[in-house]
Formats: structure tokens, C-alpha cells, sequence
């Protein structure tokens, strides 16, 4: 019965940190990068935390309402993400603002800057994406991984006490 228990136990933890990874994995292997929302500047339409899918796409073929996601600078880690309020084709750039700002932004985003467009957005996401990359995340992720095992070999060991009973 306690071995039973403990595999139970083991396998509960070991979906959950599956059931996490999933959606912070899977969609790369279909061509989406995923972000997450840092500021509120996109709300109520992206919340701070949520995480975007964004999808690779021709800069030229984006409308106003789209909403994509551009690099803030050449050479720059930090991204952003804000609707098109126009595209300028012949200029190669775009009009951007997010939605909870009282107007559009300062500087036009360059088609180069540009890494996508926003497939789909899942809520909290990418708050615990980011906790899951931090440094404590990633122990914690340690730590289930090596309980899971500890409680699959306790399990074991009880199971084999109990067959020679």
C-alpha cells in the first residue's frame, strides 16, 4: 500500500512539471517564439504576465490591429509588443501603440526589428515562465525532479519488502 502511495505521489509531480513545460515548449517546434508581457501598456487585451506566441511573418503583409511583437533596438535583448496602427511599405516601417497608451509610439519600428505577429496569448503563463528561468526556478525544478525519483525508489523498496512478507 505505501509503495502504491508513493507511486502516486511521483507520478503527480512528475505531470505537473510536464503539464508546465508543455505549453513553454511544444509551440517552438512549430515555428512560435514565446514572450511574456512585462508592462501594462497592452491591457486589457495582453495583462502583464501573459505569455504571447508570436508567430515569424512578412512586415509588408501586416494591417493595423495586428498585433506584433520587434526587437527595441539592433543588437538589443528587449523586445516589445503593440499593435499596428499603420504600415508604411514604402518606408519599411510601422506605426505602433499600445493599447492603454494615450497615443501611438514616439519612434516607428523598423521591418527589420520586427519578429512577428501574436498567434494567441495565454494568461499567467508568462509569469511562470520566467519564474520557471530564474535561477530559484530552475531549483525547484531540480528539487521535484530528484523528489519524483527519491519517492519512485522508496516505492520500489517498499514493493519489494511487501513481496517477501
Amino acid at each position: 500500500m505505501k509503495a502504491k502511495i508513493l507511486n502516486v505521489a511521483a507520478t503527480v509531480l512528475m505531470i505537473l512539471v510536464i503539464l508546465v513545460a508543455l505549453p513553454l515548449t511544444v509551440p517552438k517546434l512549430f515555428g512560435y517564439q514565446i514572450y511574456s508581457v512585462l508592462t501594462p501598456s497592452m491591457t486589457p487585451a495582453l495583462p502583464v504576465g501573459c505569455a504571447v506566441y508570436v508567430k515569424g511573418c512578412d512586415p509588408a503583409d501586416l494591417v493595423p490591429g495586428d498585433i506584433v511583437t520587434y526587437s527595441k533596438g539592433t543588437g538589443s535583448a528587449w523586445t516589445e509588443t503593440h499593435r499596428v496602427v499603420s504600415n508604411d511599405v514604402a518606408g519599411q516601417q510601422l506605426t505602433t501603440k499600445g493599447d492603454a497608451n494615450a497615443s501611438a509610439d514616439t519612434y516607428p519600428v523598423r521591418y527589420s526589428q520586427v519578429l512577428g505577429v501574436v498567434s494567441f496569448s495565454v494568461p499567467c503563463l508568462g509569469a511562470a515562465a520566467m519564474e520557471l528561468q530564474s535561477p530559484g526556478g530552475i531549483a525547484v525544478c531540480i528539487v521535484v525532479f530528484a523528489l519524483a525519483f527519491l519517492l519512485w525508489a522508496l516505492a520500489d523498496k517498499f514493493k519489494k519488502r511487501e513481496s517477501f512478507k
